[in-house]
């Protein structure tokens, strides 16, 4: 678009002389218009045709006044074809509707709007865009029309979407991540029912106080589910074990004991034999022994006592009656 071409934004009054407007960069520019070989119309032209963000003045119906070369590229038409026209000769029905609403908040409040919308193209491309309008005022201080600016976001908004998929993606594969770990932690530490009435945890590895947590909730369940009445809890896989790990231990003796549940704990190394010592941990009437044959012995025993003390007093029960 030649810069020689007629400047655009006609009906519109030239900047005031120096000293009669209200911006003090009025003399200065006075004086470059002085020397320059463009009129003050022509010179605002070229300033709005440098900027790369298309932009437009609109009057009060809607029409074109004024354009730089970017608004004309986006429409791949010449000032000469938009200038006098409107959106819905250029745009489908709904993007023009959408224009001319926010076009008309600004006509009706005076104040600027802002808007994302949807714009086709020349090449028949849908683009996202961000649209400012801002109100054009005469010398009276009435909305005479509006001034807007475009600037294309859609590749910024891909990007924000691409963002936003790969942080759903993210949050998605550490969810199973977690519920993997979670899995790991719980088969580490299973409740498996050994003899009738006795259940055994046998603990591996390392014990973080999260095992230990899942450990003792699935330990709760697993006794009340099974109506257990004995627990073996073996520390043979065990390596080391600090204050919070022993704590937890000894909280997992009580609630099962709660539950009516006898235990004992099997497989205490000498290492974490050292270790409970020294960190003088009390185990109270916690019953150990140093391999599972023996502890499972002890349990076997246990039980036995009970159901034979719970035969005679069944067998005494009867002989009263009689």
């Amino acid at each position: 678009m030649p810069s020689t071409k007629p400047w655009r934004l006609t009906g519109f009054a030239a900047p005031p002389c120096a000293g009669t407007g209200k911006n003090s960069s009025m003399p200065a520019l006075r004086r470059f218009l002085d020397h320059a070989t463009w009129g003050p119309a022509e010179f605002l032209q070229r300033v709005i045709d440098t900027i790369p963000d298309p932009i437009f003045v609109k009057d009060r119906q809607h029409r074109w006044i004024a354009v730089n070369e970017a608004y004309c590229g986006l429409h791949g038409r010449e000032a000469e074809e938009l200038l006098g026209r409107s959106d819905p000769d250029y745009h489908p029905a709904e993007e023009a509707t959408v224009f001319w609403e926010h076009d008309d908040r600004v006509f009706a409040s005076g104040a600027p709007d802002e808007n994302e919308e949807v714009v086709t193209n020349a090449e028949g491309a849908l683009r996202t865009i961000w649209t400012r309008k801002f109100p054009l005022r005469d010398e009276a201080g009435e909305v005479a029309g509006l001034c807007g600016i475009i600037t294309d976001v859609t590749r910024m908004k891909e990007r924000l979407q691409e963002a936003e998929r790969l942080e759903a993606d993210h949050l998605k594969q550490q969810a199973t991540i977690d519920a993997q770990a979670t899995l790991i932690d719980r088969m580490a530490m299973p409740v498996l029912q050994i003899w009738e009435g006795i259940l055994l945890m046998p603990v591996i590895g390392e014990i973080s106080h999260l095992r230990a947590a899942l450990a003792l909730e699935n330990l709760m369940e697993s006794v009340a589910r099974d109506q257990a009445r004995f627990l073996l809890l073996d520390l043979t896989g065990v390596p080391i074990i600090d204050t919070a790990i022993a704590h937890y231990i000894v909280k997992a003796v009580k609630a099962v004991e709660l539950l009516g549940c006898a235990c004992a704990l099997v497989g205490i190394g000498p290492e974490i034999a050292k270790t409970l010592v020294h960190l003088e941990v009390d185990l109270g009437r916690v019953v150990t022994h140093g391999t599972l044959q023996s502890g499972l012995a002890h349990a076997q025993g246990r039980l036995a006592q009970q159901d034979a003390g719970a035969r005679g007093a069944k067998r005494g029960a009867v002989g009263l009656k009689r």
